[in-house]
């Protein structure tokens, strides 16, 4: 709390002084005037608790005094004690109480009265000045917590709450005007790994810096608010075709490539935006975000670094990919899934070696049958793919535990080499005798090959030392070379399908003699994927094709057929 402040108004230095001394005993600050003009320039100056205020005065009297500051709305609350040498039975009294004064003080002073009348006032005042003090920081309480319940501290920008406030408004602004707005829904690509690798401080570095840009770049008409994490969401107003919409999206995405320095560090990351516009896609708040959160999500699909807009058929997917999480989450305790298995043919002996395992999911009661093409990615993005990978083992294995003869292959994700779960799986089976290493092939990507570093490389060596043979699924689709060929424990490639079924094609004949060619020459072994007609068997045999699968021969069985199909054989 500030100090009270005494202004002591009397035209005499000596009155001054004496009242000066006296007070000197109180917790105040003194303030003096030498005339009634000078006392109401000094209550403009000064925050003055308390007048001590002389009747008599030459000019302006202490009544005239009295009068211009109770007619002000700033000092009329301002206590005043006349203090005078009149005759208290004039009649002065009741003119100072009806000019503004509190009390009156008789000369010759009596010390002790003006103590106790100075003390009782500024008591008051303090009192006053306390609940003001309580009230002022209530209210700047309350502003600080309006303000936090609606923006984000770290970027100043408004947090969800603010942007759902703003969003309505718009909608109901944008209703009246009949006009069209867009709302964009931003997303860092790769702002975890700087997280992660340089710590919170750069990543929020990052954000406040982009916060920035994004801002300075928008119009005043326009908005933009942090709705969480590293996810950002923009109003443009007033649209008046989707064309307008794509130059300052263009504009943000370039703007988030940008490279940022953070002490010596070379930030960089990209962005991925959905768009939903009203109200052409929806036209309430909630809709309007979920339809952008869609569309941001089908931008990350397609590479990131983009940006797309609603439709309706992008929401009928997303309907169905949440559909599918939520039954897979039950569907190994449910017992739902079943193995198939994809006949293995040696072509230049003519004889079924063994099967490709492959996962089916046909016993839900809801869904039915679910093609792995839809399911598999699903299981792969909510981790259920380190369980079922496992699963797949087993089943494979139980097989394996009756016909020893065979010889198996099962498809392992890339995301089964981020941990040590299917290679100690493996490494168990092993070591207790149940499994020949020699009779099991583990299927992988391609992709897997481009990142072969660090967790990845290490398992597939590990499983590679332990005796399993390791094949590429889909060979000539993606993006391996000969350098991984060769760095890599690989035994096999398959060709892909797509390569086979097109066979009698020149282009498709070539690509095919060249993967079997350059497998001969690196000691690997070739399977062909897809063989459906009988030229097709025969080409491939002619040019040493080792194994082959397709509808020519089988399509996935179950068990009991597929073990029918053997013991038939080749006809």
């Amino acid at each position: 709390m500030t100090q009270a402040k005494i202004l002591i108004v009397d035209d005499l230095k000596t009155n001054i002084l004496a009242l000066s001394m006296i007070l000197k005993q109180v917790d105040a600050e003194l303030v003096t005037a030498r005339s009634g003009n000078e006392a109401l320039q000094k209550v403009l100056e000064h925050d003055i608790s308390i007048i001590l205020l002389d009747v008599n005065m030459p000019e302006m009297d202490g009544f005239e005094v009295a009068a211009f500051l109770k007619e002000d709305e700033a000092t009329k609350h301002i206590p005043i004690i006349f203090v005078t040498a009149m005759d208290r039975h004039d009649g002065n009294s009741r003119k100072g109480y009806l000019s503004g004064a509190v009390d009156f003080i008789y000369k010759p002073i009596d010390s002790f009265v003006l103590l106790s009348k100075v003390n009782v006032f500024l008591d008051l005042w303090r009192l006053r000045a306390g609940l003001d003090s309580e009230i002022q920081q209530r209210k700047e309480n309350e502003e600080k917590i309006r303000y936090l319940s609606d923006n984000d501290l770290l970027t100043g920008l408004c947090n969800r709450r603010g942007f759902h406030v703003r969003l309505k408004s718009e909608i109901a602004r944008s209703k009246r005007s009949k006009e069209m707005f867009a709302l964009l829904f931003l997303d860092l690509d790769g702002f975890k790994k700087i997280n992660d690798s340089l710590g919170h401080e750069a990543g929020d570095y990052l954000l406040k810096e982009l916060s920035k840009l994004f801002k300075n770049s928008l119009r005043n008409s326009d908005f933009i608010g942090r709705y969480g994490g590293d996810e950002f969401v923009v109003l443009l107003t007033g649209i008046k075709h989707e064309s307008a919409i794509t130059q300052k999206i263009e504009e943000l995405i370039q703007i988030a490539s940008q490279e940022f320095i953070y002490d010596t560090h070379i930030m960089k990351v990209s962005v991925s935006i959905g768009v939903a516009l009203y109200p052409e896609h929806a036209q309430s708040d909630t809709k309007l975000l979920s339809y952008a959160d869609t569309a941001m999500y089908l931008a990350k699909e397609e590479g990131k670094n983009c940006f797309r807009f609603y439709t309706q058929e992008l929401n009928e997917k997303l309907k169905r990919e949440l559909l599918l999480d939520e039954h897979l989450k039950y569907a190994l305790e449910r017992d739902e899934f079943e193995l198939y298995f994809q006949p293995v043919i040696d072509l230049q002996k003519k004889e079924v070696v063994g099967a490709e395992s492959l996962l089916r999911w046909k016993k839900n009661k809801t869904l039915g049958f679910v093609s792995p093409e839809e399911f598999i990615p699903i299981t792969e993005s909510n981790g259920l793919i380190y369980d079922i990978g496992l699963w797949v083992l087993e089943e494979t294995l139980k097989l394996l535990d009756e016909h020893p003869q065979l010889y198996m292959a099962i498809n392992a994700s890339s995301l089964q080499f981020m941990n040590d779960s299917l290679y100690s799986k493996l490494k168990e089976h092993v070591e207790s005798g149940r499994l020949d290493p020699s009779h099991l092939e583990v299927e992988i990507t391609e992709r897997l090959l481009l990142d072969n570093i660090g967790s990845p490389k290490n398992y597939l060596l590990d499983i590679s030392a332990l005796g399993f043979s390791l094949s590429i699924d889909d060979f000539g689709t993606g993006y391996s070379s000969l350098s991984y060929l060769k760095s890599c424990p690989v035994n096999t490639v398959k060709i892909d399908k797509s390569f086979v079924s097109n066979i009698p094609d020149t282009s498709n004949e070539a690509l095919c003699k060249a993967i079997i060619s350059m497998a001969d020459a690196l000691h690997l072994k070739v399977i062909a994927e897809g063989i459906e007609t009988e030229f097709q068997k025969d080409f491939l045999t002619t040019l040493g094709c080792d194994y082959s699968q397709g509808y020519y021969f089988a399509k996935p069985l179950e068990k009991e057929a597929f073990l029918a199909f053997v013991a038939k054989g080749i006809q």
